[in-house]
This record gives C-alpha cells, structure tokens and sequence, in this order.
C-alpha cells in the first residue's frame, strides 16, 4: 500500500487507471434486437452480445484467437494486447460491427467471423480536402462563452449530416459536406455584437450525458440561434506575460449590478431567406433561450429568465414571422432556477412532449422540486409528480411516460435514482433499486436502459433493465483487485440548527489504522449552484480528496445548508445571505467528527477549496481560528461585487447593499489567524485580481501568508502547474498540520 506523494499519484488521476470495468459504452444494433460492448483491460478486454427481448448475453466472439488471426491478416499488422483488438465498436447494420484497431478500421461480420479492412483513403485526397472523412467530420472552432475564455468545440451537424454549423468572427458560417466549402449565413455580426448557437455533442446526448439543447429545426432548414450585445460589459484584463512582449486581452465579465449582455433570439434559413428575430420585447436584464422545436418546425418554445432569477415566462413563437405569445409564468420570493445551469449549461427544466401538444416543466413552488404539464394554450394540465423528495431532470418522454432522475428515497437523500410517471396522470414507478448514484443510457427506442450505480466505497455495476425497470441481465461488475485502500465512509452529522441532517464523506490514507491519530482536512466548495459530496465512486471531486488522504490525511468534504439537491428551503438559506449557514454548518461538522472518533480527537485541521471553494475556506478560517488550524484557497472569487453569478441569490447591489457587505471577505483579513495560503493563474481574469486584493489586505493587517503563482494559468490548471500546486499544498498541510499533531 503506498501513501505519501507515491499513493497521492496513484489517486489523484481518478480510479480508472485501478479499477476497471462495471461502466459500459454500448453499441446498438441498428434493428433495435442487440446491444454490443466491451469490457475489460485493453490488454485483456472482453466484448458481449446482448439479446434485448430475452435479455440472453454471449461473448461477442466465439473465439477471440481466431478474430486476431483475422484482423492480422486484413490489416497486415499483428493487434495489441491478448484480448478482443478493438479500442471502440459501433453497428453498421443489423449483424455487422465496425470495429477500431490502433490506426486501422475493420468490419465483422457477427454471423459469419469475416473481418475485412476498411479500405484507407487516399493521402492526397485527405491533402486536399476531397476525402469523406475531411469532408463529414465535424472541425474545430473557437466557441465564444459568457465569462470564460473561447473554447475549442466543434461543428455542428445537421439533422441529415449535409451541413456543419461554426461562427466566425462574431457569424455564422455553413460549410457543406458536398464540398467542404463554407459559406457566413449572417453577415452583420461582430465580435462585440455576435452571433451564437447552443452546442452539445450529439452522441453523448444520445447516451443520456448531456442536456439536449435547442438548434437544427428538425427538418434541418432553420436553425435557432442567440445574439449576443456586449456593448459597454465591463471587460476584464488578461495579461499573457510568457514571450517577449506581454499581451493584454480584454474579456467580457459583467459585474454584479453592473451592465449585463442583452441577448435576442432569432431564427436563420439555411436557404437564405431573411432571418427573423423573436419578438420577445426589450430583452435587458433577461436571460432568454431556445426551449424546442415543434415537431413540424413552424414554431418554438422560449424559456425568458430574469436577471435576479425570480420570474419565469415561458412563450411560443412563430418560426416565420417572430410572432410570440405567452403561455405561462412563474414567479417565485427567491430564485426559480441556478444561475449556473441557465448562463452556461441551457438546462432550463423545460421540455416538449414528442407529439408537440404538452409542456413539461420543473418547479419548487411545492417547496420539492416536481414536474407539471401545461398545454399549449398555457393551462395547466396537472401535476405529474408529488411528495417530500426531489426530481432531478427528465432524461426521456416516450407517448406514455415521462422517465426522470430522482432523489426518491430520502433516508439516503442525495441517491439518484430513474423512476417514470404517466403523462396522464398516476403512481409513480420506481425504475432503479440499489443504494448509489444512478445513471442510465436508454437504447434509441427507449425500450430498454443501461442501468449503471455505484457509493463512494462500491464499484460501479451495469445491468440491462426493460423501460419498466425488469432485470434483463447483468452488464458488468468492476474488477477492483489491483485496488489497495481504505475505503471511504459516508457519514451524517447535524446542521448547526440542531436539526438538519447534513450528509458527507470522509476518505482515509490506504493504511488507515484506527489506533493512531490523523489530522482531519476539509475539501469545500460552498457554492450554492451543486452539490459537492462524492455520491459515486468515480465523482468529480472524489481524486482530490481521496489522494490527499494519501499524504497522512483524514479527510472529508460535508454539503452544508444553501446547496441544491434537497428541498427548496434546505437551499434558500444562501437567498439574501450568502454565508450565514457555511461556517455554522461546517465548523459543526468538524467538531461532530473529532467528537465521534479517536482519531481525530485531538487532530489540527485545514481546510482547502477551489473557486468558491478558496472563498469558503478563506472564511472557515477567518471566522473559525479554533477549529481551523491551516487553509489554502486556490483561483478564489472572493469579492460578490466582481460578478453576476451572485445575483440570483443575493439580489443587487442598488437594492441589497447588506447582502453584499456581508458577503464580502477582505475585511475579515484583520481576524486571520491562521496559516494560510493563496493561489491563482495569472490568466484568471475572473480571479487573480481578487486574489491580489486578498494579499493586499492579509498585508495591510500585517498577516503573514503565501501566494503562489502560476503563471500563464487561467481558472483550471495544466497538467504541469496542477502537479506543482497539489506538491506546495501537500508540503503546507505537511509543514502546519503533520508536524502541529506529532
């Protein structure tokens, strides 16, 4: 078992490079009859063939020995590994796989075993741009998002696959497949007033791994698309400082209060006809998106938003003339929606029946988050779902049924669970089981579901279920015997209300033994748009905390009140007070914890967080020099007024001017106390400047403290400089904790 910098490599990766299988990627049939996948090591893998009526599964090959043979001889090369040759699978027909071997592609032939090459295209074709795979493969182009930097994504395609979609200099831009010839379909856009698309890869929306958005009419011979006025937002500067002449590039970055971007929707012909802007009135201090295309194409749902998040107006526009009506709209005392899921990810809980004739739609004003179904005349129908849990999101309708993602047993609160409901109305059917965090992936006819679930201490295990949730078979189960650990322990502790139940995670070094003493370290995010606590065994911020365990570490990351994911009220204790709950909530949970185990009884503790995380620790510290002994803050926001993101849950600064001041953390400089520790990108933009004026103040109340740079960094961090940051964190803890428990 090793620990120290050794074991904290080993976890910091994430588990799949020591666990693998239980997760699938499935390949199904064209003819709706089978599922294919693999499974394994690549230097060993497997593959089954499933039958998705009787459920039967058989190896994907009778004899692998002999496929190798086979795919040697078509490819003349001899295939990696002693196992199935194939790094990815995918139907080409009914019985027929095209499979990928290092560079090469072949087909099998699942009746007879023949294998045959994919011929190769010519190198001067691929040169010049005729080749199919030059001509049909989506390109890479710089997507403008709010706040952040340009990100490399790529085209968008159309229904038929004829036409990519990309914007370029502020336009936007078709290129043909037939060609590969581009051609802007708008020329009035610039880089200061410019057209956008919502974008997601289709094949991981077709897996259930991401939020369908709204673009292609479906048809293919419209497009919705948003402009985007950032005339006069305030700009933030990034300074590039690693060449010769440093470079300043301003980014837009609107301030809380300050002036937002004003975004109007509109719908472009791909024939050429004049696009048609929605009218939606004056759009300032909105957010609007493109809900759904009806199924014939003539008209939209809009989803308006308004900037302090507290009403919602849902609306149906006419694709060829603007022409809007409302249908309905909800206003609520505090938010209606996360700030983060509607500016950056479109997930707005609304969604059109396939028939086009219904609305489905999220709302907490039950005080749970439920579904409603409206018409579209806007009346409301009914309520589809109903109790003292929440739903997650609609991950499927079908003509009866809508299947969501649920907390539905809340003895264990943040479990998510499928469940389906009738779209006329009805009992609600519990579709998933076994305690964790379920995922599911729906075949394309939604008759059967992947059913994937794993606990932070469990591995994950992939089973095939009917859509009404009948077992069909088992999947696969992890194979965790190269795993050497101590296990995480889930654990509930008590809010400092002296009644919520809060839920967490402790992590432990994976020579864990009970008998000595360990210092306790806290992993925090705090911010109210997700929950943080690993629920699964491959969560995103379980590598953190589990390989920093490895360095002598007892730790733990706690969801305190002001997080989503439970009921309405659980998370409007962040409305109009953005810390009032943290450090009551957290500082409780450290002292529960030392209270309950030996060892921790007597351990010193330090806190760490990223994003709002640094903001957070920051504060645990300055507010709680008794029970927080050390705190890092990395890359942290913490002044409310540099950003908009605040707005949904503290109001404005014009009008709530206490909400902020309390919210603001320089001025806690004066009580740090403890050691403490600050780092961020030079390219932050959002950031580095708080950051700065962090120093400032720790230097101005003449507190000592370390600020580490990394230069050329912007809000997430290379390879390179992670691996630098997490060594000058394990050196802190090692230097302020390990040696204050000895």
């Amino acid at each position: 078992m090793s620990t120290g910098h050794a074991g904290f490599d080993r976890f910091i990766g994430g588990l799949d490079g020591l666990v693998t299988g239980g997760t699938i990627l499935p390949a199904w049939s064209p003819d709706g009859r089978s599922l294919a996948f693999l499974d394994g090591t690549a230097e060993e893998r497997t593959g089954r063939l499933v039958d998705l009526e009787s459920g039967e599964s058989t190896p994907l090959v009778a004899d692998v020995q002999v496929l190798r043979e086979e795919v040697q001889k078509a490819t003349g090369r001899s295939p990696a590994g002693r196992g199935l040759p194939f790094d990815h699978i995918a139907f080409t027909g009914p019985r027929t796989l095209l499979g990928v071997v290092g560079r090469d592609r072949v087909t099998l032939d699942l009746d007879t075993g023949d294998v045959r090459k994919v011929p190769e295209e010519r190198a001067v074709d691929v040169h010049t741009g005729f080749a199919d795979s030059v001509r049909r493969t989506p390109r890479e182009f710089l997507r403008t998002l709010p706040m952040v930097d340009p990100m490399k994504v790529r085209e968008l395609v159309s229904p038929d696959g004829d036409l990519f979609v990309s914007t370029e200099g502020g336009n936007v831009v078709l290129r043909s497949a037939a060609d590969g010839r581009s051609v802007p379909l708008t020329a009035d856009g610039t880089p200061e007033h410019e057209y956008r698309f919502d974008l997601v890869d289709p094949s991981m929306a077709m897996l259930g791994m991401a939020f369908p958005v709204c673009n292609w009419s479906p048809d293919g011979s419209r497009l919705a698309v948003h402009r985007v006025d950032n005339r006069g937002v305030y700009q933030n500067p990034q300074v590039h400082q690693l060449k010769r002449e440093a470079e300043v590039v301003l980014r837009y970055d609107p301030l809380a209060g300050g002036k937002l971007e004003r975004t109007t929707l509109h719908v472009l012909d791909v024939h050429g006809g004049a696009p048609v802007e929605l009218d939606l009135g004056d759009t300032t201090d909105t957010y609007p998106v493109h809900a759904a295309w009806l199924p014939d194409g003539t008209a939209l749902v809009v989803f308006v938003l308004s900037r302090d998040c507290r009403r919602a107006e849902v609306l149906l526009a006419d694709a060829r003339t603007g022409a809007t009506r409302s249908l309905f709209v909800e206003e609520g005392d505090t938010f209606l929606r996360i700030h983060h899921d509607v500016y950056f990810g479109k997930k707005i809980g609304l969604f059109l029946t396939p028939d086009g004739t219904r609305l489905l739609w999220l709302s907490e004003r039950s005080g749970w988050k439920h579904l409603y179904q409206y018409d579209l005349d806007g009346n409301l129908v009914g309520q589809l779902t109903d109790g003292d849990w929440p739903v997650d999101y609609a991950c499927r309708i079908d003509g009866e049924h809508v299947y969501f993602t649920a907390h539905l047993d809340q003895a264990r609160p943040y479990d998510l669970h499928l469940a389906r409901v009738p779209l006329v109305g009805g009992e609600v059917e519990h579709l998933t089981e076994h305690a964790g965090k379920h995922s599911v992936m729906f075949s394309p006819d939604g008759a059967v579901f992947v059913d994937t679930w794993s606990t932070p201490a469990e591995a994950p295990r992939s089973v095939l279920r009917r859509n009404d949730g009948a077992l069909l078979c088992e999947l696969s189960t992890a194979d965790v015997s190269r795993l050497e650990w101590t296990p995480p322990r889930e654990f509930t502790a008590t809010a400092a209300d002296g009644r919520t139940e809060l839920w967490g995670t402790m992590f432990f070094p994976a020579d864990f033994d009970e008998a000595r003493t360990y210092p306790l370290v806290e992993y925090v995010y705090g911010g109210p748009q997700i929950a943080v606590v690993p629920r699964a065994f491959h969560d995103v911020f379980t590598p953190r905390a589990q390989a920093l365990a490895q360095l002598g570490f007892v730790t733990f990351v706690v969801d305190g009140r002001g997080t989503p994911e439970r009921s309405k009220a659980f998370h409007d204790v962040v409305h109009r007070d953005w810390a009032g709950a943290l450090v009551p909530d957290h500082a409780t949970v450290v002292e529960q914890l030392k209270a309950r185990h030996s060892f921790l009884s007597e351990a010193p503790v330090g806190v760490i967080g990223h994003s709002w995380g640094g903001y957070s620790a920051f504060r645990l510290a300055a507010e709680r020099p008794d029970v927080y002994t050390a705190a890092v803050s990395s890359a942290s926001g913490f002044d409310p007024y540099s950003s908009v993101l605040y707005e949904c849950y503290l109001g404005f600064p014009q009008t709530d001017a206490d909400a902020y001041r309390d919210a603001a953390v320089y001025p806690l400089a004066e009580r740090m106390s403890a050691e403490f520790m600050l780092l961020c990108g030079t390219i932050d933009h959002s950031t580095w400047s708080n950051n700065v004026t962090m120093s400032e103040a720790l230097i101005r109340a003449r507190k000592q403290h370390e600020f580490v740079v990394l230069p050329g960094q912007p809000h997430s961090y290379d390879a390179a400089h992670n691996s630098y940051y997490w060594r000058k964190v394990s050196d802190f803890f090692r230097t302020h904790l390990v040696k204050t428990s000895q």
